[in-house]
């Protein structure tokens, strides 16, 4: 990869500092004490056979030396620093200082393939009712890749696809373009929720747009014990989670009655894992508040039932139960 982005630099000079440049993507890259692997992001970018871009990177308040890094890239993009504020906040800076008609996402934890740029463009290009693109994406852990998403999942069809992305989110952020029409359209990020902010723009472009899957691996996310997700407590992270999923029935009112359906099983099923959550911890009342919230969206949540049924037996005999299964597991 590394001989490819050398080989790409001097295009990509050519494109980016061309006085009169409209540039047809921008890639927009925030960072937040990323100095291990920005780099390596950065250089993938580099990297890419379509060289129709300009970089946007944008320091979220980084206290190593991360603007160091950027400051390298200079050339390639203006690197920008603001207070941390998360990176919803710095993709939409980033998105309001761009004109470009694609914008795409990437991560300063994770990386492209040189072809992922034009692959997904000329899917855009070619059909206009798609308003986001995404595609397969190799995980990375401990410094091993352990295969990708669409290995163990069913490659979904390119259309209506927002049933079978709120049963379960097929799109990470690291894959997707989306055209600056679906933006300007719907909004942007939901800057109030502290995870599942990318979910909830999926769904909301999904609910008026159809989605385009490249079932290829075009990126490369590494799950890092350091990340934004893994480091926030459970419980905001669920409670995240269903805020995300209730902000797209409050603002999609044009849902037909199977995505309705599809969303409000998606709610509930986020409801029950937060009142398993609560019912694991011991905060019994807190738990059954959760699956009754649960069972309200569908009735027929036979876990949750069974959840709720648990969290009304003396503690000793549910402790006992929660041993036993622990070691017959």
């Amino acid at each position: 990869m590394r001989d490819r982005s050398k080989s790409n630099t001097g295009r990509m000079r050519d494109v980016l500092t061309h006085p009169n440049r409209h540039c047809e993507v921008t890639v927009v890259i925030p960072c937040y004490n990323a100095v291990s692997r920005l780099a390596r992001a950065l250089d993938s970018v580099l990297a890419q056979i379509h060289v129709d871009l300009s970089l946007c990177m944008i320091d979220d308040g980084s206290t190593d030396e991360t603007p160091n890094i950027l400051k390298r890239y200079s050339d390639y993009g203006i690197p920008l620093r603001q207070q941390h504020a998360g990176p919803a906040a710095a993709r939409h800076r980033a998105i309001r200082m761009s004109s470009s008609p694609y914008i795409a996402f990437l991560d300063a934890d994770d990386y492209w393939l040189p072809e992922k740029l034009e692959r997904q463009i000329a899917v855009l290009k070619q059909n206009p009712g798609v308003g986001l693109v995404c595609s397969d994406c190799a995980t990375l852990r401990e410094g091993r890749l352990v295969g990708s998403f669409f290995e163990s999942s069913r490659v979904p069809q390119t259309g209506k696809l927002f049933e079978r992305l709120a049963r379960g989110c097929f799109i990470f952020t690291p894959t997707v373009v989306v055209r600056r029409k679906c933006l300007e359209e719907l909004g942007l990020f939901n800057e109030s929720l502290a995870v599942s902010e990318d979910f909830n723009l999926w769904l909301r472009i999904a609910a008026r747009w159809e989605i385009a899957v490249v079932p290829e691996v075009l990126a490369v996310r590494e799950i890092c014990p350091e990340g934004l997700s893994l480091g926030i407590r459970p419980e905001i992270y669920l409670q995240s989670g269903i805020a995300a999923l209730e902000d797209v029935k409050s603002v999609c009112n044009r849902l037909s009655p199977g995505e309705i359906r599809a969303l409000e099983r998606a709610i509930a099923e986020r409801y029950y894992v937060y009142g398993s959550h609560l019912l694991a911890t011991g905060a019994r009342n807190e738990s059954r508040i959760q699956l009754a919230n649960a069972l309200q969206r569908h009735p027929a949540h036979l876990r949750a039932w069974i959840k709720l049924g648990l969290s009304w037996l003396p503690s000793g005999a549910f402790r006992r139960m929660t041993e036993l299964r622990r070691r017959f597991a």
